[in-house]
């Protein structure tokens, strides 16, 4: 059975300590390296990477040169972001624990803000949305990547669903901060230069069959959801969940892609 925790942030602590994210993190690497290029991070900037996981946008910014923060929920994410800010030479990197939804900072702290596929899972969404503005100086950037509704993992998520019992509190979807519209109103008029544009990681595996076993083993979300399905629907579970990525997978290049949607704007 799943571990009983006492509230939400606990509960996201749990998680995402599940698994092995850090066999995750590798194939976002050119996500986190894209926002950090697009919006142009260099020595004169002060960056916070929200959801920072295993610091893939944090050290990507720390090497050009920038002042960097790194947040997240969970201490042994932490843990590992130092080990690579190490084996990378870039131990300066202030690293905190915290939540997207109440960030321990200043109004105005930071020239830039950033997350790579992080914020999209806090809770509400409209209280990450005006977390990430407040922290950002006016005249300052955000930009953050999160999966396409159209994208292999919501798809996933969606067969996954069809298997749990009803849950009538669940959370609003996290893919919808990869929907330029819905992303319009929760940045309403806070932002100028609202700009969206997709792009794709691989995940690179030998068969759908892989993924599948890669998505149990490795990602917390899936581990904990599994818990909450009745055994004798799991062999049914895990045909549909095969099926699904099959529609996806590239046999070209032994590959998953992900797609994802960047989105970059200029805090009024």
């Amino acid at each position: 059975m799943a571990q009983e925790v006492s509230s939400p942030e606990e509960h996201a602590k749990f998680v995402w300590s599940l698994g092995s994210y850090s066999d995750i993190a590798p194939h976002f690497l050119s996500m986190a390296a894209r926002l950090v290029d697009a919006t142009d991070v260099n020595s004169d900037d002060t960056v916070l990477d929200v959801g920072c996981g295993t610091g893939n946008i944090a050290i990507t910014a720390a090497r050009r040169g920038a002042s960097v923060t790194g947040l997240d929920i969970t201490p042994t994410m932490l843990e590992k972001a130092k080990e690579n800010a190490a084996v990378a030479s870039v131990e300066d990197i202030s690293w905190h624990e915290g939540t997207a939804t109440d960030l321990p900072f200043d109004d105005d702290a930071f020239d830039i803000t950033l997350s790579c596929v992080g914020h999209m899972f806090a809770d509400p969404p409209d209280a990450a949305a005006q977390e990430l503005l407040r922290v950002t100086r006016s005249g300052g950037q955000i930009a953050f990547t999160s999966w396409t509704p159209a994208s292999v993992v919501p798809a996933m998520g969606k067969t996954l669903t069809e298997y749990l019992p009803p849950k009538p509190d669940a959370p609003v979807p996290p893919f919808l901060w990869g929907d330029p519209d819905v992303v319009r109103k929760r940045l309403g008029d806070n932002v100028d230069e609202l700009v969206f544009e997709t792009g794709t990681v691989l995940t690179p595996v030998l068969s759908p069959e892989h993924y599948w076993e890669a998505a149990v083993t490795q990602s917390g979300m899936f581990i904990v959801a599994l818990e909450n399905i009745d055994e004798d629907d799991l062999p049914a579970l895990r045909e549909e969940m095969i099926e699904t990525i099959e529609q996806y997978f590239d046999d070209s290049q032994n590959a998953v892609p992900m797609e994802y949607c960047l989105t970059t704007a200029v805090v009024g």
